[in-house]
């Protein structure tokens, strides 16, 4: 630890700061094929109602190029105005769905960024949530249970990336356990002006002789629960950095518990 209370395992602020960007473009990478399918879903159900919509509208020309509209041709206009507002909602749905994800990867992969800033945490939660939909699949169920949280002063990217790395490691957890199908509970509480974030998942659980080890660098023995190298030491480390605290709370067979508190405002140094 530094006089500051802020460990230095990692070093200077700037070094940790440049791990929490390489951390956050790992990420990035291991999920964007994922994201990029998240993205092409919607994508596609726009460019097909594209089409449907230019033909459609070519028709519409083509029935009101004489000015006169009969019986027959008004019951088919009627019919083209229905199947166009049809697909508008879907179009909808598809624009929101795009933009939700772009939104997530400007807050979470934008530009490089230490500036520190009051943060809503649980939308660097949702975010990570967000980015990691396409990992839940129809097998992991997540289940929230946010207070209104007050924001804190902290360093956003730094925060996002703790979240993300915490809900991946849960999500892995699951993954490499039994069929693949779990729950992760995501708990916020206020405390003493700050935030009390548990992550709790139903993977296989972390030993007593594992816990010890887990913030290790390198630790990765996906035999057992971790598996992203350096994930959960910077993760303990940005907890550092904000002066607050993580705990584990696991047994072999009942899941673990991340419960990470977060304080309203960051240590000042002399």
């Amino acid at each position: 630890m530094s006089d500051d209370g802020v460990s230095t395992d990692v070093a200077a602020d700037g070094t940790l700061a440049s791990a929490v960007n390489a951390d956050r473009l790992a990420t990035l990478g291991m999920l964007m094929a994922g994201i990029a399918h998240e993205i092409n879903t919607p994508l596609g159900a726009l460019a097909s109602n594209h089409d449907v919509v230019k033909r459609s509208l070519a028709r519409l020309h083509d029935i009101l190029a004489d000015d006169v509209v009969d019986e027959h041709e008004l019951g088919e206009v009627r019919k083209i105005v229905r199947a166009l507002n049809g697909t508008l909602r879907v179009n909808d749905l598809a624009v929101e769905r795009v933009l939700e994800l772009v939104g997530s990867l400007r807050s979470f992969g934008g530009p490089d960024r230490a500036e520190v800033d009051r943060a809503d945490v649980t939308e660097g939660i949702e975010t990570a949530l967000t980015l990691l939909r396409h990992k839940l699949g129809s097998g992991i169920r997540v289940v929230r249970d946010f207070e209104d949280l007050p924001p804190i002063e902290c360093f956003p990217v730094e925060v996002n990336q703790l979240f993300m790395n915490l809900l991946l490691n849960a999500v892995q957890a699951i993954e490499g356990h039994g069929d693949g199908t779990g729950t992760i509970s995501v708990r916020a509480r206020r405390r003493g002006g700050g935030v009390l974030v548990e992550i709790r998942d139903t993977g296989p659980g972390i030993g007593p002789e594992l816990r010890e080890r887990i913030f290790e660098p390198g630790f990765t023995t996906k035999g057992a629960r971790m598996g992203m190298g350096l994930g959960l030491l910077i993760t303990r480390q940005i907890v550092e950095r904000h002066g607050g605290t993580i705990e584990v709370d696991s047994a072999p067979g009942e899941g673990a518990r991340f419960s990470v508190f977060l304080p309203p405002t960051l240590p000042r140094t002399s």
